[in-house]
């Protein structure tokens, strides 16, 4: 290659380099203008469109998402205070658990009445209720055993599950609790989210030009109004189900068992046998009792009229005798 071209070509390259920046300036103002006018409000008269599908980009996938929270990598050497650790923890939020117990108990002797029989379970129990301050969701009682579902605060369960013990033997207990904190962070997300828009909504109307922009503003404010209030009404459910803890209460009288086991199923067999057996004879008995005679009556009328008898029959012919007779006679 001729060295004196070589120069002249890098001479051109660098006196045409401000051209070339310079329209690439012009380029990007000009799309970022067009930006501006696709996504805001360009006067009294502008048109909202833009604006409102940049407001729901701009808050779509704001709440709280759990596949995007990352766990600190020192996770494992937290100490208490710094908040929770573990499968479904989530960084700087209090962990919420939904606790569940289920407790089998034989009545104590002092709950029984000279009968034998369990009358002051339900007057042992109100004081319980009281005392942690809970509340019975559900109650059944008989004279040989209490059902109750019990809510009581999260912060005395551990208390009042221990308090129940003193109404007899434990015969059996299990506990469960299950971690929705992801799923509690992420209803509260999402609904402050979409309270933020329909602010942002509610003050467009005010910005309105015409008609059809207030039409879609007004039918966007209604669409994230019943997204709030389906939103608040699940998230308050989830709270109460975290705030109140569930216990299912079974006591029985001493001898009566409260197991489900193989007996009392072929027991409860033969009873469901039994009740199929007893309506299989109210049918027959229904049968017997107003079918047979309908069956008699029809017979009858049938014998009557169509019958040996013939009561009909004999009318027809008659008719039938005098027209002829009639038709002579003309």
């Amino acid at each position: 290659m001729n060295p004196r071209r070589g120069k002249v070509n890098r001479a051109l390259a660098w006196a045409l380099l401000p051209v070339l920046l310079a329209v690439s300036g012009c380029g990007a103002k000009s799309g970022a203008a067009a930006v501006d006018e696709d996504y805001s409000f360009s006067g009294d008269g502008a048109d909202l469109n833009g604006d409102l599908e940049y407001r729901e980009t701009e808050f779509r996938g704001t709440g709280f998402n759990p596949e995007e929270t990352d766990v600190p990598a020192d996770e494992g050497n937290r100490s208490p205070g710094d908040g929770p650790s573990g499968p479904g923890a989530v960084p700087g939020k209090t962990r919420k658990l939904v606790k569940k117990a289920d407790v089998s108990i034989e009545a104590d002797k002092s709950l029984l009445d000279k009968d034998g029989k369990l009358t002051g379970v339900n007057q042992r129990m109100d004081g319980l209720l009281k005392q942690y301050g809970a509340y019975s969701e559900y109650s059944l009682s008989d004279e040989d055993s209490a059902r109750y579902t019990i809510r009581v605060p999260q912060v005395s369960y551990e208390s009042m599950l221990s308090a129940v013990g003193v109404l007899g033997k434990i015969r059996s207990r299990s506990e469960t609790a299950e971690d929705v904190t992801l799923k509690y962070y992420d209803l509260e997300g999402r609904l402050n989210t979409r309270k933020t828009l329909l602010g942002t909504f509610q003050g467009y109307l005010g910005r309105a030009q015409n008609i059809d922009d207030i039409m879609k503003i007004e039918t966007r404010i209604a669409d994230l109004q019943a997204e709030i209030d389906r939103l608040g009404t699940q998230l308050q459910e989830l709270a109460s189900l975290v705030d109140y803890a569930t216990i299912e209460l079974s006591i029985d009288s001493p001898g009566v068992s409260s197991d489900y086991g193989l007996p009392e199923k072929i027991r409860d067999l033969f009873a469901a046998f039994r009740g199929f057996a007893s309506g299989g004879l109210l049918v027959v008995l229904g049968i017997i009792i107003f079918g047979l005679p309908l069956v008699i009556i029809f017979l009858l009328a049938y014998w009557l009229f169509f019958g040996r008898v013939g009561l009909l029959k004999k009318a027809f012919r008659l008719a039938v005798r005098g027209r002829d007779t009639d038709i002579k006679k003309e």
